[in-house]
């Protein structure tokens, strides 16, 4: 395992910590959208959620989603392995 990819769930307004999830394989947008369900529900938002846009540089990628009127970012790094425990 080179890599470990970190995605990062920010709700500005109802996530003092970013939720984050390290991982060996990247994740779908279905799997991103049913953790994205799960929040909402743990921060009791509700609302219909909805895929704005995907922005993408040198393989990191940021997805932009709202839930109702509460914007949503994930963002997606590969990050390389610098030490083994």
């Amino acid at each position: 395992m080179d890599t470990v990819i970190l995605i990062t769930f920010k709700i500005p307004g109802f996530d003092a910590i970013p939720t984050q999830i390290a991982s060996v394989y990247e994740p779908s947008k279905e799997q991103i959208m049913e953790k994205l369900v799960n929040l909402a529900k743990d921060f009791q938002i509700e609302g219909t959620i909805r895929f704005k846009k995907l922005l993408q540089e040198k393989g990191q990628k940021m997805y932009i989603y709202f839930i109702d009127d509460h914007k949503c970012v994930v963002f997606v790094e590969k990050l390389e392995k610098v030490i083994e425990f």
